[in-house]
């Protein structure tokens, strides 16, 4: 089972920075979970909220600035001082670190609030330039956007996100073009990993911490999971 560090070893660093992603390479991870969000002049930047107050120095939108202003907030103080200075990546800046290591990558596409036309057009073209295709997996809660991404490059290989109250059925993500359902860890269970194994369909639930679910969903034969102690899923499953 591949442990992939959610927004990075989120845990033990400021998520979805840099930090975050080299402790989850000094740990172990398989893969790091991030998302993405574009700046007003173009840029794909790594954040999980539209805002960027809750987790920099700044307010507003990541839509409504420019990348400039984006560096120059500080996405470590608020975790702990001891990582005052980090500065919200770029995807860029994550693929020439990635494409270092033997790690993959899976891009959750926010599309959901903030409506980005054309950021699958400009993630696959990224990809292709940093020659990280067959590395990478791209998510997104918008299964539209899914689509687009497919439509951008058919061998980039996609995953359905899912939550608590709006499961997915292994079917569905098969009908639309995906090779993974990212579910709820609360939706879990033995014969949906096995339902999906029937179908071809990797199934990695989000967001596990704890070791006795970790070891269970290694023993159901899940294809991974996504954590934010990358440390403690090595310990539990080996």
């Amino acid at each position: 089972m591949e442990i992939w560090a959610h927004r990075g070893a989120s845990g033990l660093a400021p998520e979805n920075t840099m930090a975050a992603f080299v402790k989850a390479y000094e740990l172990g991870a398989d893969g790091i979970e991030l998302d993405i969000h574009r700046t007003a002049d173009g840029v794909l930047v790594v954040m999980h909220d539209e805002q960027v107050s809750r987790t920099t120095t700044g307010r507003g939108y990541l839509h409504s600035g420019t990348y400039a202003w984006v560096q120059s907030l500080d996405a470590g103080v608020r975790y702990h001082p001891s990582f005052a200075g980090e500065r919200v990546p770029s995807l860029v800046d994550v693929l020439t670190f990635i494409k270092s290591t033997r790690m993959k990558l899976n891009v959750e596409i926010k599309n959901n609030q903030i409506e980005y036309p054309g950021i699958e057009r400009d993630l696959v073209n990224l990809l292709q330039e940093h020659g990280m295709i067959e590395r990478t997996i791209v998510s997104s809660f918008n299964h539209a956007c899914l689509h687009r991404v497919k439509l951008a490059n058919r061998s980039v290989a996609t995953a359905v996100l899912c939550t608590e109250f709006r499961p997915v059925h292994p079917g569905y993500a098969k009908q639309i073009g995906a090779a993974g359902l990212h579910p709820n860890i609360k939706s879990v269970n033995p014969a949906l990993i096995q339902g999906a194994k029937a179908q071809q369909i990797a199934v990695r639930p989000y967001t596990v911490d704890n070791v006795q679910v970790i070891r269970s969903l290694n023993a159901w034969g899940a294809d991974g999971v996504i954590t934010n102690r990358p440390d403690l899923a090595r310990t539990a499953i080996s």
